[in-house]
């Protein structure tokens, strides 16, 4: 079984997550000498935001994949495939900005445009190391509205050549084939990087409490937000995430959401300095490895 490392965000954004798991990735794939896999379950990406390196990988892998998950198979010198390594990925967009001039006021526009809308989502089964299928899930009313989007060039020939192809036109329909393909697509992702890997670190998305809560095989639990790092044992964590589950089961579950359950074992400061950071990151992956693996 390999040593597996769960790094969540306290913060919606910008906790720096995938900061830390290269961190972590860092340390025991070049200092060890370990076999090391990422592994991202849920990754979302904006075109609006992201386009040049979204069509890049695009273009490189023949699917949409997450831009972390790129960067931390970078770290990890991994061979493993993107799809594997993150087998849910969203691809967003915003509203063009022409259509402010069919609305009363730019207040008007931005509220109803301001919020990212999902364009597709891309689900990857994996059956074996060189066997994955991928399904997308794309949104109807936004993916044929130019409000939206006017860039068929590039998704059109990826979706074409998927596995299966649904099409959704509503929030209910969008929750109903997330539910038929989500947990399939994590649990068997997360099997095939178990197989050839001696260590998994788990990059989560978002402030998520754990996207693919369902898998509970992790060594350590550590939530990050800027200049802070907490950890937290597996089984307490986990725990906590079905007390808040159990009164709440329509909503996500967020970080801060499911602390009230629980406490840290540790709590560390992080440096600004970059070297400074790696040099405590190494010191707490050490630490950690060798008192918590089995």
């Amino acid at each position: 079984m390999p040593f597996v490392v769960f790094v969540g965000g306290l913060l919606e954004f910008n906790s720096g997550k995938t900061t830390i798991a290269k961190d972590v990735i860092d340390f025991f794939a070049k200092n060890l000498k370990l076999k090391t896999a990422p592994y991202k379950p849920l990754s979302g990406n904006n075109l609006f935001y992201h386009y040049d390196q979204i069509k890049k990988n695009a273009n490189k892998y023949n699917h949409f994949v997450s831009l972390d998950i790129v960067d931390l198979l970078d770290q990890s010198s991994s061979d493993i495939h993107p799809t594997i390594a993150n087998p849910v990925h969203k691809v967003n967009t915003q509203a063009l900005s022409h259509e402010f001039f069919e609305e009363s006021s730019l207040k008007l526009f931005f509220s109803k445009y301001s919020s990212s809308e999902s364009l597709l989502q891309r689900f990857s089964i994996c059956n074996s190391n060189t066997d994955v299928n991928s399904t997308y899930i794309v949104n109807d009313p936004i993916y044929t509205n130019n409000k939206f989007w006017n860039d068929l060039s590039l998704t059109d020939p990826i979706i074409k050549q998927a596995k299966d192809v649904s099409l959704y036109k509503n929030e209910q329909e969008y929750y109903s084939l997330n539910s038929k393909f989500y947990a399939e697509a994590t649990k068997s992702a997360f099997e095939c990087l178990k197989k050839d890997s001696e260590i998994v670190v788990v990059e989560s998305f978002n402030n998520s409490a754990h996207p693919a809560w369902c898998i509970r095989e992790s060594d350590i639990i550590i939530l990050v937000a800027p200049g802070s790092l907490f950890i937290y044992e597996p089984e307490t964590y986990f725990r906590a995430i079905d007390n808040y589950r159990s009164i709440n089961r329509n909503k996500p579950t967020t970080t801060d959401e499911i602390l009230v359950f629980t406490k840290p074992q540790e709590a560390h400061s992080l440096q600004i300095s970059e070297k400074e950071r790696k040099e405590k990151i190494k010191e707490i992956s050490k630490n950690l490895f060798e008192n918590y693996s089995k």
